[in-house]
């Protein structure tokens, strides 16, 4: 009886040794995946879609009942191993990889696995897709956040109110003043500056509102058409300012040499017994050059009895020339107060014909420093066209060094994904600071070489073109 019962005990712990056994060895395996080791994904995110066949692949680790082994620490991506991979950084608080250009991933979804141990006994592993578009798309930048819709909408009843306040008063003054646009006209002549810049620049509002409408709301646009729209605004707002202030400072140089000339014939007609007054009417009837139509002018003023110093003024006001006005004023007030005028004006032509060449010589000497702001900028343009090259094999630009934060609370620290920018936002950053370069050394040498900013905008609509046709070119 008691062997029989020894038996029956024997087979009973047997029995529920292996049917225990199934139970225990699924125990250990929930123990090895999980247990204290979390590994948490931090780039690219569960889910997420990247812009780069670069990203940065990042993910931390944290242990309640032992220290990471580093060298534990295996890495897959769609099933390669890359543990081995120059660009792979592991530490016992993370893991950081870089895809290499060499190794750069297509377009869709992909796979990380990740499988650590430390060195209590204890493992985990870890796996999470993500997904890479290769569709360009519109960087995040100050544009972005505008909506474009609601801006049309508000400028289109902005422009709707001003229409109808504009002709109401005009519809008030047609029934109690008689008011027409011809008699208006005929005494307030319309000012050029309304042709070269007010009418371009509401133009100019109009382009760009409408094109950045179309461009955000069309998919598939390329990465830097709202620059483009930018772009096309400013040149319908300022190329027709930007001719006309250039045509205006050589219309104003060819004055000045014209009126000295006119000065030195006029002092040689005075020393000849001339009066001041017929002289101008005698030299008016055989000047060929751009003092023909003004002095012809002049003329008709004496003929009717106006008197010279007076005639004088009233030539030099439409040249626009300071130094035209200068001596043209000495000349009126020499003549008020008598003597030997001739003398006055032959001085006068002299010393005015100095100023022209001085300044003729100066801005000779200004083309190389000019020169010099030219090449600088296209140093500048190949430096950072180098920089976008080499961006996408480095996966955009890391920054890590600016932030010292470490992957985990603990631990060596690896280079963080936020700290990197990608090609595709790398180049729209780049491009937006050229236009700001162009658009600045443009005024820069209008300033240095005429004085007035207004001068340098066709170098900046020059450089502006340049840069377009360069980014075109290299990064079609």
């Amino acid at each position: 009886m008691r062997g029989l019962f020894s038996t029956v005990l024997a087979i009973v712990l047997v029995g529920a040794f292996v049917v225990g056994l199934p139970y225990a060895t699924d125990s250990h395996a929930t123990a090895l995946a999980g247990g204290p080791i979390t590994i948490t994904p931090v780039s690219p995110g569960p889910g997420s879609t990247v812009h780069t066949t670069t990203p940065n692949i990042t993910a931390t680790f944290t242990d309640t009942a032992g220290t990471i082994d580093p060298s534990s620490v295996v890495i897959y991506v769609d099933g390669a191993n890359v543990t081995g991979v120059q660009s792979t950084v592991i530490t016992s608080s993370g893991i950081y990889y870089q895809v290499p250009s060499i190794l750069k991933l297509s377009g869709g979804n992909h796979t990380v696995n990740i499988t650590v141990a430390d060195n209590a006994g204890n493992q985990a592993t870890i796996s999470w897709g993500f997904a890479v578009s290769t569709a360009p798309v519109n960087g995040p930048g100050t544009l972005g956040a505008i909506n474009f819709q609601g801006l049309l909408l508000e400028v289109a009843v902005g422009a709707a109110v001003v229409a109808a306040g504009v002709g109401g008063y005009i519809l008030y003054l047609k029934r109690t003043r008689r008011f027409t646009f011809r008699k208006y006209f005929a005494t307030h002549p319309v000012k050029k500056e309304y042709g070269v810049l007010y009418v371009p620049l509401v133009l100019a509002f109009v382009v760009v509102i409408l094109g950045l409408f179309y461009v955000t709301g069309t998919p598939g646009m390329p990465i830097l058409a709202p620059e483009y729209v930018v772009i096309v605004g400013i040149f319908v707002a300022t190329t027709a300012y930007a001719l006309d202030a250039r045509r205006e400072k050589q219309r104003i140089r060819a004055y000045e040499r014209a009126f000295a000339q006119f000065l030195f014939e006029m002092a040689d007609a005075m020393r000849g017994g001339i009066d001041p007054a017929k002289a101008l009417i005698e030299l008016s009837k055989t000047q060929r050059n751009i003092m023909r139509g003004p002095l012809r002018v002049a003329a008709d003023g004496v003929r009717v009895g106006r008197p010279f110093d007076a005639v004088l003024r009233n030539l030099a006001a439409p040249m626009k020339s300071p130094l035209i006005t200068r001596y043209a004023g000495l000349i009126a007030d020499a003549s008020t107060v008598g003597g030997e005028t001739s003398a006055v004006i032959y001085r006068a032509a002299k010393d005015m014909d100095d100023f022209v060449k001085i300044e003729i010589e100066r801005r000779r000497q200004l083309l190389m420093p000019v020169a010099v702001l030219y090449i600088a900028y296209g140093v500048l343009l190949m430096v950072l066209f180098a920089l976008l090259y080499i961006a996408p094999s480095l996966g955009g630009l890391s920054f890590s060094f600016l932030s010292s934060t470490p992957l985990s609370g603990s631990g060596a620290s690896a280079p963080a994904a936020t700290t990197s920018i990608s090609p595709v936002v790398l180049k729209q950053r780049f491009f937006d600071l050229m236009m700001v370069v162009s658009v600045g050394t443009g005024i820069i040498i209008g300033t240095f070489t005429e004085g007035k900013p207004k001068y340098g905008l066709l170098h900046s609509l020059g450089l502006v073109g340049g840069t377009v046709i360069a980014f075109l070119i290299v990064f079609p």
